[in-house]
Protein backbone atom coordinates (compact mmCIF):
# COMPACT_ATOMS: atom_id res chain seq x y z
CA UNK A 1 0.00 0.00 0.00
CA UNK A 2 1.36 3.22 -1.04
CA UNK A 3 1.46 6.43 0.93
CA UNK A 4 -1.31 7.97 -0.98
CA UNK A 5 -3.54 5.00 -0.58
CA UNK A 6 -2.73 4.76 3.15
CA UNK A 7 -3.26 8.18 3.98
CA UNK A 8 -6.85 8.51 2.29
CA UNK A 9 -8.15 5.39 4.08
CA UNK A 10 -6.62 7.07 7.37
CA UNK A 11 -8.05 10.88 7.06
CA UNK A 12 -12.05 8.47 5.26
CA UNK A 13 -14.87 8.65 8.18
CA UNK A 14 -16.34 5.07 6.71
CA UNK A 15 -13.46 3.00 7.44
CA UNK A 16 -10.61 4.60 9.58
CA UNK A 17 -10.04 1.40 11.60
CA UNK A 18 -8.97 -0.41 8.51
CA UNK A 19 -5.27 1.04 8.69
CA UNK A 20 -4.49 1.77 12.13
CA UNK A 21 -1.81 4.06 12.72
CA UNK A 22 1.90 2.86 14.05
CA UNK A 23 4.47 5.33 15.98
CA UNK A 24 6.26 6.82 12.89
CA UNK A 25 4.44 5.46 10.57
CA UNK A 26 4.37 8.12 8.65
CA UNK A 27 8.32 8.69 8.27
CA UNK A 28 10.17 7.34 6.07
CA UNK A 29 13.99 5.46 7.82
CA UNK A 30 17.13 4.63 6.30
CA UNK A 31 16.60 1.86 3.91
CA UNK A 32 20.14 0.40 4.05
CA UNK A 33 20.10 0.21 7.81
CA UNK A 34 19.36 -3.79 8.91
CA UNK A 35 15.43 -3.75 9.34
CA UNK A 36 14.04 -7.05 10.39
CA UNK A 37 11.38 -7.81 8.81
CA UNK A 38 11.84 -4.78 6.24
CA UNK A 39 14.77 -5.66 4.30
CA UNK A 40 16.09 -8.35 6.91
CA UNK A 41 15.36 -11.68 7.64
CA UNK A 42 16.88 -12.74 11.17
CA UNK A 43 16.41 -16.50 10.11
CA UNK A 44 18.77 -16.62 7.48
CA UNK A 45 21.45 -14.86 9.50
CA UNK A 46 24.96 -16.87 8.45
CA UNK A 47 27.60 -17.16 11.38
CA UNK A 48 30.07 -16.66 9.17
CA UNK A 49 29.06 -13.22 8.68
CA UNK A 50 30.43 -9.82 10.31
CA UNK A 51 28.92 -8.52 13.12
CA UNK A 52 27.93 -5.17 12.14
CA UNK A 53 25.51 -6.49 8.99
CA UNK A 54 23.69 -7.03 11.88
CA UNK A 55 23.97 -4.76 14.31
CA UNK A 56 22.31 -0.81 14.12
CA UNK A 57 24.42 2.36 14.43
CA UNK A 58 22.83 5.13 15.89
CA UNK A 59 24.19 8.94 16.61
CA UNK A 60 22.70 11.08 19.04
CA UNK A 61 22.88 14.76 18.73
CA UNK A 62 20.42 18.33 19.57
CA UNK A 63 19.74 21.42 18.53
CA UNK A 64 20.25 24.24 21.60
CA UNK A 65 18.72 26.52 19.36
CA UNK A 66 15.16 25.21 19.35
CA UNK A 67 13.84 26.83 22.27
CA UNK A 68 10.10 26.20 23.54
CA UNK A 69 8.22 28.64 25.42
CA UNK A 70 5.63 27.17 28.26
CA UNK A 71 2.10 27.27 26.85
CA UNK A 72 -0.55 29.64 28.69
CA UNK A 73 -2.85 26.95 28.31
CA UNK A 74 -1.69 23.38 27.55
CA UNK A 75 -4.94 21.89 27.29
CA UNK A 76 -5.48 23.85 24.01
CA UNK A 77 -2.18 22.24 21.98
CA UNK A 78 -3.29 19.71 19.95
CA UNK A 79 -0.96 17.58 17.94
CA UNK A 80 -2.15 17.05 14.83
CA UNK A 81 -0.07 13.75 13.82
CA UNK A 82 0.95 13.15 17.76
CA UNK A 83 3.81 10.20 17.84
CA UNK A 84 3.47 9.03 13.85
CA UNK A 85 6.17 11.15 12.54
CA UNK A 86 9.24 11.79 14.01
CA UNK A 87 8.41 13.53 17.28
CA UNK A 88 7.47 11.38 19.91
CA UNK A 89 4.34 10.81 21.22
CA UNK A 90 3.30 13.43 23.74
CA UNK A 91 1.12 11.80 26.74
CA UNK A 92 3.59 8.87 27.18
CA UNK A 93 6.43 11.19 26.88
CA UNK A 94 4.84 13.78 29.37
CA UNK A 95 4.71 10.89 31.96
CA UNK A 96 8.10 9.78 31.67
CA UNK A 97 9.48 13.44 32.14
CA UNK A 98 6.63 13.86 34.98
CA UNK A 99 8.92 10.86 36.88
CA UNK A 100 12.34 11.15 35.66
CA UNK A 101 15.01 12.92 37.95
CA UNK A 102 16.65 15.77 36.27
CA UNK A 103 20.05 14.65 37.53
CA UNK A 104 23.01 17.67 37.26
CA UNK A 105 26.38 15.61 35.78
CA UNK A 106 29.53 17.20 37.36
CA UNK A 107 31.89 16.36 34.01
CA UNK A 108 35.07 14.41 34.90
CA UNK A 109 36.16 15.23 31.22
CA UNK A 110 36.99 18.78 29.69
CA UNK A 111 34.36 21.36 29.86
CA UNK A 112 32.13 20.41 26.59
CA UNK A 113 29.71 23.06 25.64
CA UNK A 114 26.83 20.09 25.35
CA UNK A 115 27.38 18.67 29.11
CA UNK A 116 27.02 22.55 30.09
CA UNK A 117 23.62 23.24 27.62
CA UNK A 118 22.33 19.80 29.03
CA UNK A 119 22.58 20.95 32.31
CA UNK A 120 20.93 24.66 31.75
CA UNK A 121 17.62 25.75 32.99
CA UNK A 122 15.90 28.68 31.43
CA UNK A 123 12.80 30.65 33.12
CA UNK A 124 10.10 30.41 31.25
CA UNK A 125 11.25 27.95 28.49
CA UNK A 126 9.37 24.32 28.68
CA UNK A 127 12.54 22.96 26.36
CA UNK A 128 15.60 24.48 25.35
CA UNK A 129 16.10 22.25 22.47
CA UNK A 130 15.60 19.29 20.17
CA UNK A 131 17.35 15.83 20.49
CA UNK A 132 16.97 12.92 18.07
CA UNK A 133 18.79 9.94 16.51
CA UNK A 134 19.65 8.90 13.42
CA UNK A 135 21.33 6.70 11.21
CA UNK A 136 25.51 7.02 11.93
CA UNK A 137 26.20 5.73 8.32
CA UNK A 138 23.80 7.95 6.78
CA UNK A 139 22.06 10.56 8.34
CA UNK A 140 18.67 9.17 8.32
CA UNK A 141 16.56 10.55 11.40
CA UNK A 142 14.99 7.36 13.32
CA UNK A 143 10.87 7.98 13.14
CA UNK A 144 9.61 8.37 16.43
CA UNK A 145 12.50 9.62 18.44
CA UNK A 146 12.94 13.26 18.73
CA UNK A 147 11.95 14.70 21.56
CA UNK A 148 12.05 18.25 22.98
CA UNK A 149 14.75 19.04 25.23
CA UNK A 150 18.49 17.70 25.48
CA UNK A 151 18.99 17.30 28.82
CA UNK A 152 19.66 13.88 30.25
CA UNK A 153 16.22 12.92 30.91
CA UNK A 154 15.44 13.95 27.11
CA UNK A 155 17.77 11.99 25.59
CA UNK A 156 17.14 8.99 27.16
CA UNK A 157 13.82 8.47 26.08
CA UNK A 158 14.64 9.79 23.12
CA UNK A 159 17.32 6.77 23.05
CA UNK A 160 15.08 4.40 24.04
CA UNK A 161 12.41 5.11 21.42
CA UNK A 162 15.04 4.69 18.79
CA UNK A 163 16.35 1.52 20.06
CA UNK A 164 13.13 0.18 19.98
CA UNK A 165 12.27 0.86 16.22
CA UNK A 166 12.51 -2.03 13.84
CA UNK A 167 14.96 -4.20 16.04
CA UNK A 168 13.39 -7.27 16.93
CA UNK A 169 16.35 -9.96 16.85
CA UNK A 170 19.04 -7.00 16.68
CA UNK A 171 21.55 -8.11 19.50
CA UNK A 172 24.22 -5.26 19.03
CA UNK A 173 23.72 -1.09 18.83
CA UNK A 174 26.46 1.20 18.56
CA UNK A 175 25.63 4.63 20.16
CA UNK A 176 27.60 7.76 19.28
CA UNK A 177 27.26 10.90 20.91
CA UNK A 178 29.41 14.04 21.35
CA UNK A 179 29.36 13.34 25.55
CA UNK A 180 29.18 9.88 25.25
CA UNK A 181 31.63 9.62 28.20
CA UNK A 182 29.48 11.41 30.62
CA UNK A 183 25.62 10.38 29.20
CA UNK A 184 27.15 6.84 29.27
CA UNK A 185 28.08 6.31 32.60
CA UNK A 186 24.91 6.01 34.36
CA UNK A 187 22.32 5.10 31.55
CA UNK A 188 21.65 1.29 32.78
CA UNK A 189 20.61 2.86 36.09
CA UNK A 190 18.53 5.16 34.58
CA UNK A 191 16.41 2.70 31.99
CA UNK A 192 16.70 0.43 35.05
CA UNK A 193 14.62 3.10 37.55
CA UNK A 194 12.11 4.43 34.98
CA UNK A 195 9.23 2.49 33.91
CA UNK A 196 8.59 4.30 30.71
CA UNK A 197 12.06 3.10 29.30
CA UNK A 198 13.29 -0.12 28.38
CA UNK A 199 15.91 -1.69 25.79
CA UNK A 200 15.05 -4.35 23.11
CA UNK A 201 15.99 -7.96 25.16
CA UNK A 202 20.02 -8.92 24.92
CA UNK A 203 20.75 -5.95 23.16
CA UNK A 204 24.46 -5.05 23.64
CA UNK A 205 24.71 -0.94 23.42
CA UNK A 206 28.50 0.09 22.97
CA UNK A 207 29.06 3.80 23.12
CA UNK A 208 31.56 5.77 21.12
CA UNK A 209 32.18 9.30 20.22
CA UNK A 210 32.81 10.80 16.37
CA UNK A 211 36.28 11.17 15.70
CA UNK A 212 35.53 14.98 14.69
CA UNK A 213 34.56 15.35 18.70
CA UNK A 214 36.59 12.86 20.29
CA UNK A 215 39.41 14.96 19.82
CA UNK A 216 38.77 17.58 22.31
CA UNK A 217 38.11 15.05 24.86
CA UNK A 218 41.04 14.02 27.23
CA UNK A 219 42.97 10.68 26.15
CA UNK A 220 41.40 8.51 27.55
CA UNK A 221 37.94 9.12 25.89
CA UNK A 222 39.88 8.90 22.61
CA UNK A 223 41.14 4.84 22.86
CA UNK A 224 37.89 4.18 24.82
CA UNK A 225 35.22 5.90 23.04
CA UNK A 226 36.66 6.58 19.44
CA UNK A 227 35.81 4.57 16.71
CA UNK A 228 38.92 3.40 15.49
CA UNK A 229 39.39 0.95 18.24
CA UNK A 230 35.26 -0.11 18.77
CA UNK A 231 35.91 -3.88 18.27
CA UNK A 232 33.49 -6.77 19.40
CA UNK A 233 36.31 -8.85 20.19
CA UNK A 234 39.56 -7.77 21.01
CA UNK A 235 42.33 -9.33 18.70
CA UNK A 236 45.78 -7.81 19.34
CA UNK A 237 46.62 -9.38 16.40
CA UNK A 238 44.40 -7.31 14.12
CA UNK A 239 43.89 -4.30 15.71
CA UNK A 240 45.90 -0.80 16.42
CA UNK A 241 46.76 -1.32 20.41
CA UNK A 242 47.28 2.17 21.94
CA UNK A 243 49.25 2.37 25.29
CA UNK A 244 47.97 1.08 28.12
CA UNK A 245 47.93 4.81 30.09
CA UNK A 246 45.35 5.85 27.86
CA UNK A 247 43.59 2.75 28.09
CA UNK A 248 43.72 2.32 31.93
CA UNK A 249 45.44 0.03 34.61
CA UNK A 250 41.60 -1.78 35.17
CA UNK A 251 40.49 -2.08 31.66
CA UNK A 252 44.52 -3.47 30.93
CA UNK A 253 43.87 -6.17 33.75
CA UNK A 254 40.68 -6.63 32.19
CA UNK A 255 41.86 -7.90 28.71
CA UNK A 256 45.13 -9.28 30.31
CA UNK A 257 47.91 -7.57 29.61
CA UNK A 258 48.45 -5.64 32.66
CA UNK A 259 51.82 -7.23 32.50
CA UNK A 260 52.91 -5.01 29.69
CA UNK A 261 52.49 -1.51 32.21
CA UNK A 262 56.35 -2.07 33.33
CA UNK A 263 57.41 -1.81 29.86
CA UNK A 264 55.60 1.28 28.88
CA UNK A 265 56.88 2.83 32.34
CA UNK A 266 60.61 2.15 30.74
CA UNK A 267 59.42 3.82 27.30
CA UNK A 268 57.92 6.91 29.71
CA UNK A 269 61.29 7.42 31.52
CA UNK A 270 63.21 7.16 28.75
CA UNK A 271 60.98 9.68 26.44
CA UNK A 272 61.05 12.04 30.07
CA UNK A 273 64.52 12.01 29.23
CA UNK A 274 64.95 13.09 25.81
CA UNK A 275 62.34 15.85 26.80
CA UNK A 276 64.36 17.10 29.44
CA UNK A 277 67.27 16.75 27.87
CA UNK A 278 65.79 18.82 24.78
CA UNK A 279 64.25 21.55 27.89
CA UNK A 280 67.55 22.36 29.22
CA UNK A 281 69.34 22.65 25.43
CA UNK A 282 66.24 24.79 24.60
CA UNK A 283 67.31 27.21 27.53
CA UNK A 284 70.80 27.26 27.41
CA UNK A 285 70.31 28.18 23.64
CA UNK A 286 68.22 31.29 24.78
CA UNK A 287 70.67 32.36 27.58
CA UNK A 288 73.92 31.95 25.32
CA UNK A 289 71.28 34.10 22.56
CA UNK A 290 70.73 36.33 24.99
CA UNK A 291 74.32 36.84 26.29
CA UNK A 292 75.87 37.20 22.49
CA UNK A 293 73.14 38.54 20.49
CA UNK A 294 70.14 40.62 21.78
CA UNK A 295 72.93 42.51 24.32
CA UNK A 296 75.22 43.31 21.44
CA UNK A 297 72.73 44.27 18.94
CA UNK A 298 73.70 47.72 17.85
CA UNK A 299 70.35 48.48 15.85
CA UNK A 300 66.61 47.73 15.62
CA UNK A 301 67.27 45.59 12.83
CA UNK A 302 69.87 43.37 14.61
CA UNK A 303 67.66 43.76 17.54
CA UNK A 304 64.90 42.29 15.77
CA UNK A 305 66.18 39.54 14.03
CA UNK A 306 67.80 38.50 17.38
CA UNK A 307 64.32 38.50 19.10
CA UNK A 308 62.99 36.17 16.30
CA UNK A 309 65.80 33.58 16.98
CA UNK A 310 64.85 34.16 20.20
CA UNK A 311 60.81 33.13 19.94
CA UNK A 312 62.18 30.34 18.00
CA UNK A 313 63.83 28.71 20.01
CA UNK A 314 60.62 29.81 22.71
CA UNK A 315 58.44 27.52 20.26
CA UNK A 316 60.60 24.83 20.34
CA UNK A 317 60.77 25.05 23.85
CA UNK A 318 57.42 25.25 24.59
CA UNK A 319 56.93 22.22 22.25
CA UNK A 320 59.74 19.52 24.71
CA UNK A 321 57.48 21.48 27.69
CA UNK A 322 54.56 19.99 26.55
CA UNK A 323 56.04 16.24 25.49
CA UNK A 324 57.56 16.47 28.98
CA UNK A 325 54.12 17.09 30.75
CA UNK A 326 52.00 14.75 28.67
CA UNK A 327 54.78 12.54 29.67
CA UNK A 328 54.73 13.27 33.42
CA UNK A 329 50.80 12.83 33.64
CA UNK A 330 50.67 9.54 31.84
CA UNK A 331 53.54 8.12 34.26
CA UNK A 332 50.74 8.98 37.08
CA UNK A 333 47.73 7.03 35.10
CA UNK A 334 50.68 3.87 34.81
CA UNK A 335 51.14 4.37 38.61
CA UNK A 336 54.64 5.10 38.51
CA UNK A 337 55.17 6.61 42.11
CA UNK A 338 59.02 6.07 42.33
CA UNK A 339 59.91 7.77 39.21
CA UNK A 340 57.58 10.72 39.93
CA UNK A 341 59.57 11.22 42.74
CA UNK A 342 62.28 12.04 40.32
CA UNK A 343 60.47 13.64 37.57
CA UNK A 344 58.26 16.85 39.00
CA UNK A 345 55.71 18.81 36.93
CA UNK A 346 57.28 21.79 35.19
CA UNK A 347 55.95 25.17 36.88
CA UNK A 348 56.71 28.12 34.78
CA UNK A 349 59.55 29.79 36.76
CA UNK A 350 61.61 26.85 35.90
CA UNK A 351 61.30 28.10 32.45
CA UNK A 352 62.42 31.15 33.00
CA UNK A 353 66.07 31.76 30.99
CA UNK A 354 68.60 32.76 34.00
CA UNK A 355 72.04 33.84 33.37
CA UNK A 356 73.42 31.28 35.54
CA UNK A 357 73.15 29.33 32.64
CA UNK A 358 75.02 31.03 30.48
CA UNK A 359 77.58 32.33 32.81
CA UNK A 360 77.65 30.37 36.22
CA UNK A 361 80.72 32.36 37.28
CA UNK A 362 79.43 35.78 36.79
CA UNK A 363 79.18 38.39 39.79
CA UNK A 364 76.13 38.87 42.34
CA UNK A 365 74.55 34.99 41.85
CA UNK A 366 75.55 33.09 44.99
CA UNK A 367 71.70 32.88 46.22
CA UNK A 368 70.92 31.97 42.20
CA UNK A 369 70.05 28.72 41.95
CA UNK A 370 69.06 26.49 38.95
CA UNK A 371 65.69 24.49 38.13
CA UNK A 372 65.38 21.36 39.78
CA UNK A 373 65.92 19.37 36.37
CA UNK A 374 69.00 20.83 36.17
CA UNK A 375 70.55 18.76 38.90
CA UNK A 376 68.75 14.95 37.39
CA UNK A 377 71.39 12.43 36.89
CA UNK A 378 70.20 11.00 33.35
CA UNK A 379 72.93 8.42 31.96
CA UNK A 380 75.87 10.35 29.88
CA UNK A 381 74.14 13.74 30.36
CA UNK A 382 76.89 14.24 32.35
CA UNK A 383 79.74 14.04 30.07
CA UNK A 384 76.79 15.53 27.12
CA UNK A 385 76.59 19.06 28.82
CA UNK A 386 80.27 19.56 30.22
CA UNK A 387 80.99 19.18 25.92
CA UNK A 388 77.84 21.12 25.27
CA UNK A 389 78.82 24.03 27.55
CA UNK A 390 82.42 23.74 26.11
CA UNK A 391 81.67 24.32 23.02
CA UNK A 392 79.55 27.30 23.89
CA UNK A 393 81.79 28.77 26.19
CA UNK A 394 84.65 28.52 23.09
CA UNK A 395 81.59 30.57 20.90
CA UNK A 396 81.71 33.41 23.80
CA UNK A 397 85.24 33.71 23.64
CA UNK A 398 85.41 34.24 20.03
Amino acid sequence: MNYYSKLRRITSSVFPHLVPPKAGELALFCPACPQPGVNLSMSDRNGSNPAWLYSRSLVMDGNFKAEHLRPTNPTDEVALTDGLGFMVSDARYKMHLSQAQDIVQRSDCNKHQAVNQANAFRHQLEATGIGGCACARHRCFVPHSMSAGQRQMNMNYTLYQALGYNTDGIDQALTFYDINCQYNKHLSKWIEDSPYLDLPWGMEIIPGIGLWHVHGHQDKCYVRYASNFITVEFNPETMVIPLLSNIGIERCAEWGIADLVLQEISLREGQANDALHAVRTNLADKAVLFHTTVRSAKSQAWSTRAWARVHSVGRVLNLNTQIYTKCWKQLINLGADDLLMKYRLLEKADLKTTTVVADPNAHGQRNSTLAWFWSIDVEGDSTIYFAFFMHKSQQWVC
